[in-house]
Formats: C-alpha cells, sequence, structure tokens
C-alpha cells in the first residue's frame, strides 16, 4: 500500500478537479422533469400523451419555455417536427405561442391556396411570398402581385409533407390547401380575403 500511496493520491486528485471542471463546464445547468417527445412528431400533428415522456434532462433552472407535464402538452398540435428526444418548448406547439419572439404587431394568418398540391413544397419556419393572381385572360387581364412579402410559414396539414424538410409527397394534402403565416395586422384583411379575388400563390424565398 505504501508503494502505491502516491500514485493513489495524485488519482484521486486528478478524479477530483476533472469533478470540478465538468461542475464549471455544465454552465450551471440542473437537473430537470421535463416533457419530451418519445417518438418522432410531424409538424402539424396532434400530439398523443403515449408520443410523450417524462425524463430527468440537464437545463437551465430559469428556463421557462419548457413543459413538466404531459397533460399541458397532449392533445395540442406540433408547430415543427419533432425529433425522438426532443424537449418540448412552448414555440413548438400550435396556439398563440406560434407567434413567440415576433414583432409587435404579428398575427397569425391562414391562408387557402388555390394549388392545395403546393403545401406539399412547404414546412413551417420558411419563408414565402403570397402572389394573388386575378382575370381570366379574356374579359380581365390577368395580373400578379404580391400581396405579402417573407412572411414566415407557421403551420401546415397533417401529411402536407413528404418529411420533415418539406420534400414532395405522393399522398394528397389534406386541409385544401391551408396554410398558416405569420403577417403583419396591416395586411390580415388582404391575405385572409384574397381566394375570393383570385388565384392565391405561396412562392419560396430565402
Amino acid at each position: 500500500m505504501r508503494r502505491y500511496r502516491k500514485p493513489l493520491a495524485i488519482a484521486c486528485a486528478l478524479l477530483a478537479l476533472a469533478g470540478m471542471l465538468n461542475v464549471f463546464s455544465s454552465g450551471q445547468l440542473a437537473q430537470r422533469e421535463v416533457v419530451v417527445a418519445l417518438s418522432d412528431i410531424p409538424a402539424g400533428s396532434r400530439i398523443s400523451a403515449n408520443q410523450l415522456q417524462v425524463q430527468t434532462v440537464r437545463l437551465d433552472p430559469h428556463d421557462a419555455e419548457v413543459f413538466e407535464g404531459i397533460e399541458a402538452v397532449a392533445g395540442q398540435r406540433a408547430a415543427v417536427a419533432l425529433r425522438a428526444g426532443t424537449v418540448l418548448r412552448d414555440y413548438s406547439l400550435v396556439g398563440p405561442q406560434l407567434l413567440h419572439g415576433s414583432p409587435e404587431g404579428t398575427v397569425a394568418v391562414p391562408l387557402r391556396l388555390s394549388d392545395p398540391a403546393t403545401v406539399t413544397l412547404l414546412h413551417p419556419g420558411q419563408l414565402v411570398d403570397i402572389v394573388l393572381t386575378t382575370g381570366d385572360g379574356f374579359e380581365k387581364e390577368i395580373s400578379s402581385q404580391t400581396i405579402a412579402k417573407a412572411v414566415p410559414v407557421l403551420w401546415v396539414p397533417d401529411n402536407a409533407t413528404g418529411s420533415e424538410f418539406g420534400m414532395l409527397s405522393s399522398a394528397a394534402p389534406t386541409g385544401e390547401g391551408i396554410v398558416v403565416v405569420a403577417a403583419a395586422n396591416s395586411l390580415s384583411d388582404d391575405l385572409a380575403g384574397a381566394v375570393s379575388r383570385g388565384k392565391v400563390s405561396a412562392v419560396l424565398v430565402n
């Protein structure tokens, strides 16, 4: 034992130092019980209780955007695609929290696109220009105008996307081409009533 006393002391000191470094590197994180996705959840789908689980996760103790109980999440719709193991936060769900972080005066506007297949190209978070086309080329000249520029998509129907990245899907989208976008309140009337005036299209932008 005397022979190994010094190496053992050095080993213990190194272990203690490693523990201290781990504490400092954790950024003062705390063990918290929060709701996480137990399985992959597609954007726009209604979340069931069996897709959720309360797990102990290292998080900022002051993080108020997480959920601590499954009952607060079950039955709501996912605003974005959630991978298994993802910690659910308030902006992950469809509802008032969809506008979390948006400028003051921003509203969520449902839009009915004239071509429902266009929805298969969209996913939440994507920016789009909304274009209104009027006229029939006979009695009235065809004219197009952009009525909203670079508005973010907030929600798409359950099976509108073939993957969380908005790839094409062979299945027909549900929701009759309805999507929800974030826009300034001053544009809400024009956007909501656009389909009654002509053809409404969404153009993907960077």
